[in-house]
């Protein structure tokens, strides 16, 4: 192709918006982003726990390490630093998580259900507050990990110098003083090509890509690639909205009408649809980078601040969030198996399946396997047929119960005939696999 075959191909394609459509159950994605909001407004207040006590202890000269008593050395000045940092990521997390909140349409009917239409300004805020989001978590990782003055000096020495390029006079007066100035102007003497490496600065990881690279190897994420990729890709998807771009405004700004879906729970629009299923596939990327690279990166930061016993008690706390926001997060989207007596498919019984989500998801006849899914949290079911009246499977995660058996619910057994069959479980999950 030649440039005009290119300029045809953008004329033809890219200067109306096609019609939306939507690809998945907007009932489940609302359940999903509700819960992962949830959640890592749930792992925010823990942050919150932990900056109070990562601050409270900087104060304290008996908690931190000897290097951090002298104003002689670097790490002296990262006991104001430090609790700051995290307060700034607090509240970027707020507002992300204040832009990811759940649609509410239990007021919603065919009537207005215009309400519900997502457009560019919806898209703008969701996309760039993500964008602010990583990045800022990216950085400040990235500062936590090393904690090395020329570097921090350098991130807030750029900040300031642009800050103050258009910040008013009452504003610059509640920030800016004579030692503020000085190092500004010092920092800005220098010729801009010697910013990244010169007597008071240094910037070894230039851009974000180099950043998350570094990250990735430092905390030993060697197997991780396809996550790298995906934080590096959201960072370039996210810079495309915030830069205004041709393509993410083109998508947003569509004035077409469009047709009317409902569900269980009112009418919707594709956009709708489409809106929260991007919603739902940040929240996910940002509580697993949350998880698996700004905690830990965090937790390398107090081992090289504090007395043993001080940053065990600290370390403890954030792996426990750590821990919270994995193991939670896996419960969206899973695959389940379920053992049911053969013939119950496609029998007049209403079959109950119960989700590891804790919703019971009730199949109706005529037994659709499309419709084999927990509404609750997108999990997809897998039914193993076991013929006669098998009672109970013992498995290496304890004994279940196989749906319509005549035996009752583990739960409904004396605690002696429990007993008995985790033995029995525990008996079967040492015998070797064949």
């Amino acid at each position: 192709m030649n440039e005009i075959d290119i300029l045809k191909s953008i004329s033809e394609n890219l200067s109306e918006r096609k019609s939306c459509a939507a690809l998945n159950n907007y009932e489940v994605l609302c359940n999903n982003i509700e819960y992962v909001n949830n959640l890592l407004s749930l792992g925010v207040d823990h942050l919150r726990e932990i900056q109070n006590q990562i601050s409270s202890s900087l104060k304290r000269d008996e908690d931190v390490l000897e290097i951090l008593r002298s104003d002689t050395q670097p790490l002296f000045y990262f006991r104001n630093i430090i609790p700051q940092i995290l307060l700034n990521n607090i509240n970027i997390l707020d507002k992300f998580i204040a832009y990811t909140l759940p649609d509410d349409r239990h007021h919603i009917t065919i009537d207005n259900v215009g309400e519900l239409r997502k457009d560019f300004m919806d898209y703008n805020n969701l996309v760039t507050s993500s964008r602010q989001l990583i990045d800022s978590l990216v950085v400040d990782s990235y500062q936590l990990t090393l904690l090395d003055a020329k570097l921090t000096n350098y991130q807030v020495l750029v900040s300031l110098n642009s800050f103050n390029k258009y910040v008013t006079p009452s504003i610059r007066q509640g920030l800016f003083n004579t030692d503020i100035e000085t190092s500004l102007n010092t920092f800005e003497s220098l010729p801009y090509n010697q910013w990244t490496n010169s007597a008071i600065t240094r910037c070894d990881h230039k851009t974000f890509a180099n950043k998350v690279d570094f990250l990735f190897s430092n905390l030993g994420l060697t197997t991780e690639d396809d996550f790298k990729d995906e934080i590096k890709n959201l960072f370039k998807f996210s810079s495309e909205f915030t830069h205004i771009g041709y393509v993410s405004t083109l998508f947003t700004s569509s004035n077409k009408g469009e047709v009317i879906f409902t569900d269980s729970v009112s009418p919707y629009l594709p956009s709708t649809e489409n809106f929260s299923e991007l919603k739902y596939k940040l929240l996910e990327t940002m509580v697993n980078f949350f998880a698996k690279i700004y905690l830990p990166s965090l937790t390398k930061s107090v081992e090289k601040l504090f007395q043993p016993r001080i940053a065990g008690l600290i370390s403890t706390h954030i792996s426990i969030n750590q821990s919270l926001m994995v193991n939670n997060l896996k419960t969206r989207n899973n695959e389940y198996y379920f053992f049911i007596m053969q013939g119950m498919i496609g029998s007049d019984q209403i079959i109950d399946l119960t989700c590891m989500c804790e919703v019971t998801n009730n199949w109706q006849p005529p037994h659709n396997l499309a419709q084999i899914y927990c509404k609750g949290c997108g999990s997809k079911f897998k039914l193993l047929e076991i013929s006669g009246d098998p009672g109970y499977i013992l498995t290496d995660n304890g004994p279940v119960k196989v749906i319509g058996s005549s035996v009752p619910e583990f739960s409904d057994l004396s605690p002696q005939e429990q007993q008995k069959l985790i033995d029995q479980c525990k008996s079967v999950a040492k015998q070797p696999s064949i």
